[in-house]
């Protein structure tokens, strides 16, 4: 009896046939995961990439390229640990960080000069750049220095106002044709158009360029348009006469007039109120209340009148003896 026992104890231990074959199959496979994060491999990825401070005075024979085909050696581990990051980063390049070559009409692409490893995550071994390099050649022909300008139509909310746009650059350099650029006295962005604002906005607008045969330093210009809440003020200031007569006394009723305005926040100081200038013209009543208009005849830019209390006033003239 106890030895029958003890073989049916035994028998009981052992693992069956299926059991035993996944224990195998679980161990390959560790096994080949461990062998396959170890292997180096070599792969090819597509990387978008920008370009900034393109060689001025050169035109490119191939098109800016917006993404570099690259191929990367690295083990199974940090490759999978890198196409796990797309999609990738854009990358930005210096141009005046590439080396020259052929007269420094040609820009060479190297793993050396590009840090990949922003946009990567990880330190690779970079095997193979697509396109390796970017070819210009000279331009040639009459060239000179222009403004850039923005067409702006902006609406603000109710109780908002903008500033004057700041454009950079602000001027840029053209050349091509002679007589065509010596008839270019601006350059001109795509036009901007925006309603209901409420708050600062900045956008990268085209340069239009005025012919094929034109060359600009730069493609693009930066609009940053500033918008701030309105600010209501009201100043009490003295109503001045004009009147073609010099022989004559002139009396006005009330000389002094109420003028509401409103700017933007940080905009008005208290200097600002000697730019204001409110006249009368003597010579021009009117013919329903036989009173005289008051107008405002000076005042600083950024400030927008909302009213002249009172808006007429009477006048006494007495002619001098």
């Amino acid at each position: 009896m106890a030895l029958s026992d003890n073989k049916y104890s035994s028998n009981k231990t052992k693992p069956g046939k299926t059991k035993a074959f996944f224990i195998c199959v679980l161990i390959a496979s560790f096994l080949w995961l461990v062998h396959s994060l170890n292997t180096v491999y070599y792969y090819t990825i597509t990387i978008p990439v920008a370009f900034k401070n393109l060689p001025q005075h050169k035109k490119n024979l191939v098109e800016i390229p917006a993404d570099l085909t690259v191929n990367i050696k690295a083990s199974g581990l940090k490759l999978a640990m890198i196409l796990l990051s797309r999609p990738f980063k854009p990358l930005e390049i210096d141009f005046n960080s590439l080396k020259s070559v052929h007269r420094n009409r040609n820009y060479v692409l190297s793993g050396s000069k590009i840090n990949f490893k922003k946009s990567l995550g990880f330190e690779t071994q970079i095997r193979q750049i697509s396109p390796d390099t970017l070819y210009f050649s000279e331009n040639t022909g009459y060239q000179k220095i222009v403004p850039v300008k923005a067409p702006l139509f902006i609406k603000c909310r109710e109780g908002f106002g903008h500033k004057s746009p700041n454009i950079s650059p602000t001027f840029i350099t053209i050349w091509g044709d002679t007589d065509l650029v010596r008839s270019i006295d601006t350059l001109y962005t795509r036009a901007m158009n925006l309603s209901d604002v409420d708050h600062s906005v900045s956008g990268r607008l085209a340069i239009i360029k005025p012919g094929p045969d034109i060359y600009t330093s730069v493609s693009e210009a930066t609009v940053n348009v500033e918008v701030e809440r309105l600010v209501e003020y009201s100043l009490v200031t003295a109503v001045i006469p004009f009147y073609k007569q010099n022989d004559r006394q002139v009396n006005i009723y009330p000389s002094k007039v109420k003028l509401r305005f409103t700017c933007l926040q940080n905009t008005f100081y208290q200097r600002d109120t000697s730019l204001f200038r409110v006249a009368v013209n003597t010579d021009k009543i009117n013919p329903i209340t036989k009173k005289y208009p008051v107008f405002l005849s000076a005042s600083p830019s950024n400030i927008t009148v909302m009213a002249i209390e009172p808006p007429e006033v009477e006048i006494l003239i007495l002619k001098n003896r």
